[in-house]
């Protein structure tokens, strides 16, 4: 085996201030005027959304403003793209359905983005609670 190059051994060097506790990582990095962003995410696969109540979080100390799907939709912002288009085989695009930056009137998936909270410090669960949600859970669509 050489001493470089194929097949040498590579000497780690960030070991050391990870096992001691000196990593830095990004969540480490603070800027002047930074905020802080929270995805209330959907604990239901397949939910109809009938209301989300933002008021009461709204005015929570710190809390600088509150978005859901139908806030994006009055401001005309579009849904997200996809990420890798390609081409039918008769070379016609793809047809791409919409997917709503955040939910709008029903969740598709556990997970799926339902409000974003904007704040001055990391979100804490007490505003969170503070969201009045109401989800009725869907029947699923398939058969066992």
């Amino acid at each position: 085996m050489s001493a470089t190059g194929i097949g040498a051994p590579v000497r780690r060097k960030e070991d050391h201030r990870f096992i001691t506790g000196q990593g830095r990582y990004t969540d480490d990095i603070n800027r002047p005027g930074q905020v802080h962003a929270y995805f209330l995410r959907s604990p239901h696969a397949h939910a109809t959304l009938k209301t989300i109540d933002t008021k009461a979080a709204a005015a929570m100390p710190g809390v600088l403003g509150i978005f859901t799907g139908d806030d994006l939709a009055a401001d005309k912002v579009g849904g997200l793209i996809c990420g890798w288009m390609i081409h039918n085989k008769d070379g016609s695009p793809m047809r791409a359905g919409p997917h709503p930056a955040l939910a709008q009137g029903k969740v598709r998936y556990v997970g799926d983005h339902i409000a974003v909270v904007v704040a001055e410090m990391p979100v804490e669960h007490r505003v969170v609670r503070r969201l009045g949600m109401d989800l009725r859970l869907r029947r699923r669509s398939t058969r066992r």
